[in-house]
């Protein structure tokens, strides 16, 4: 039997092995192993705590800035349904509104009303942030449209009277000599 032969077989044999190997062995652990864990789940439990408070503070700030953005452009944002979970069934339509809750349609004309500000729907608002983001965009882009034209043409029409109103006021010169 060759060198190589034999390597291939102890190869085959090693497998199964190692296949062994992966199912962890439950050992006996000791006390200190024991506190240990204990200490960890105590820091893991305290950094949860503060984490979630953060949250907390975030996603309210976050809704305020998003409504006063909002606000001036339009009452509802669109939702697409597709970021809803399954379990709610059939939608027709959602929008998230002015005061921060997502507004639900169902097809026989239920509606329901669903407070984004929940714990426990903090996923479903990421969803939505991505979902509302290009929307947004748009409206204020087409907001800072308007106003421009509306900047262009009064600056226009405004000039266009300054000059008109220069005849009916007396010069400056005249004035002074009188």
């Amino acid at each position: 039997m060759s060198q190589e032969q034999f390597l291939k077989e102890v190869k085959s044999v090693e497998e199964p092995q190692k296949e062994k190997k992966a199912i962890p062995e439950m050992k006996e652990k000791s006390p200190e192993d024991h506190l240990k864990t204990l200490n960890d789940i105590r820091e893991q439990t305290g950094q949860i705590s503060e984490l979630t408070t953060e949250e907390n503070m975030l996603v309210k700030e976050f809704l305020a800035a998003l409504l006063k953005i909002m606000k001036p452009l339009t009452r509802t944002l669109p939702v697409s349904i597709a970021v809803l979970p399954e379990e709610w069934g059939k939608v027709s339509q959602a929008n998230l509104d002015l005061t921060g809750q997502l507004l639900i349609l169902y097809p026989n004309g239920r509606m329901k009303s669903i407070n984004l500000t929940e714990q426990r729907h903090r996923e479903l608002l990421l969803k939505i942030t991505y979902d509302i983001m290009p929307t947004l965009k748009r409206l204020v882009a087409s907001h800072r449209q308007k106003i421009e034209t509306r900047v262009r043409f009064m600056s226009t029409i405004t000039k266009e009277l300054q000059k008109s109103a220069k005849a009916f006021s007396p010069d400056d010169s005249e004035q002074s000599t009188s």
